[in-house]
Order: structure tokens, then sequence, then C-alpha cells
């Protein structure tokens, strides 16, 4: 399975699980929930999760759902706790706009083809849904996505603390104060110039781009 869109899905599953993603509940999300945010059909989700299991990380129980072990959850739990204490939605926005805006360059540099087409694909899902909650996983998922086209291992982990950070009911409200449709669809154009520059293999413009989408967010989120 190595190279496979579910080996890639689980590698990433398994980077959040170790920054403490899931460790208030420990429980992962369903094939459903999994299927939607990645662009992928359930049976790819299905060989992540199998992938997680023969590793030990997540246990299966029928009718209820997939949980992390008790080990791993003790061992996720002290992650959880620092990523999410004492930090602000301003904090957090500043701290991406340092990282993203290079996150993007490297992205444009070296992305795949098939991993602009799964983008360009949620970035459809995204400008499609009328739903708030739905919108908001799809934009998550961009910015995961533009991380796992980095290639770069630190950068992956420091993604999947961000994205336990984006989780947080602080981030979250600050988030919903400043939806509209309007809103979201500066959004979704943002995206597509982000998208553009990757597709043409544009550091420059990839990071520009990035740094004036978060802008964007920052100035919603502290007038909110």
């Amino acid at each position: 399975m190595r190279n496979s869109v579910a080996t890639r899905i689980a590698d990433r599953l398994r980077d959040e699980i170790r920054a403490g993603a899931f460790a208030a509940e420990g429980r992962i999300p369903t094939e459903r929930e999994l299927a939607e945010r990645f662009a992928v059909a359930r049976n790819t989700v299905r060989r992540a999760i199998e992938d997680l299991q023969s590793s030990g990380l997540v246990i299966r129980h029928v009718g209820r759902g997939t949980f992390l072990t008790a080990t791993e959850r003790m061992n996720a739990a002290p992650a959880a706790n620092a990523v999410e204490s004492d930090i602000s939605p301003r904090d957090l926005i500043e701290a991406r706009l340092m990282l993203e805006p290079a996150a993007a360059a490297a992205a444009a540099a070296n992305a795949r083809e098939a991993d602009i087409l799964r983008l360009q694909q949620v970035q459809d899902a995204s400008a499609a849904t009328k739903q708030m909650e739905e919108f908001e996983r799809y934009d998550a998922e961009i910015h995961r996505l533009l991380f796992s086209m980095t290639q770069n291992q630190v950068l992956l982990r420091i993604d999947a603390m961000l994205g336990a950070l984006r989780d947080n009911a602080d981030w979250l409200a600050a988030k919903r104060r400043g939806y509209s449709e309007a809103q979201k669809a500066r959004y979704v154009a943002q995206h597509g110039e982000i998208i553009r520059a990757i597709r043409a293999r544009s550091p420059k413009a990839a990071r520009v781009a990035m740094t004036s989408h978060l802008e964007d967010v920052r100035r919603v989120l502290l007038e909110s």
C-alpha cells in the first residue's frame, strides 16, 4: 500500500493522532466524514484505517466507530493539552501567516499532478456547499493538502498541530461569527488564486496568494 492514496491518508491521520487531534474524545471521524474530507471513496479510507489498526494506533468497535487505543490516547493527551492551552485565535492566525505562505510556495514547487487534481476536487466541493460546517471542513482540508504537497515531514507535523488548533472551540466560534455567504465567496476565490499559482508551478505567486488570503482571514476574525 506504500505511496498509495490510502497510505497518504493513513500517514496524515497518524500525524494528527500524535499531535493530539483526537485525544479529547478518543474517537476517529467516521469513514463517511473522512471520505468527504479527503475527497476519496470510503473503501480508500477503510484501507487507511486498517493501516492504523495494524500499527496499534486505533481499534474498531462494530456499531460504535473507530477509537484510539488506550495506550495511544494516553500518549496523545499531553499533546492535545499543550496545543489548546492559552492559544488565542489571534495567536493562531499570526502563526499561520508565518508558516503557510512558505508552505504554499513549497507546494507549488513539489506538488504532483494527482495532488493538484485532489486539491481542485476539494475546492469544487467547498464552492458547492451551502452549509457553513461543511465549508469549514473543506477549507481546512485545502490547507492540509497544501502542507502535504510540500513533502516535508517536519511541516506535516506542524500542520497536524495547527489542525488540532483549528478544531479548538474558540477558533470555531470566531469563524462562525465572521461567516457569511459573501465572505465564503471571497475565500473560495482566494483559494482559487492559490491553486492557480500551484498549477502554474509558481512559488512566488503561491506565497503572495496565500499571504493575501490569510490577511483577509485575520481581518475577519479580529473584526468579528
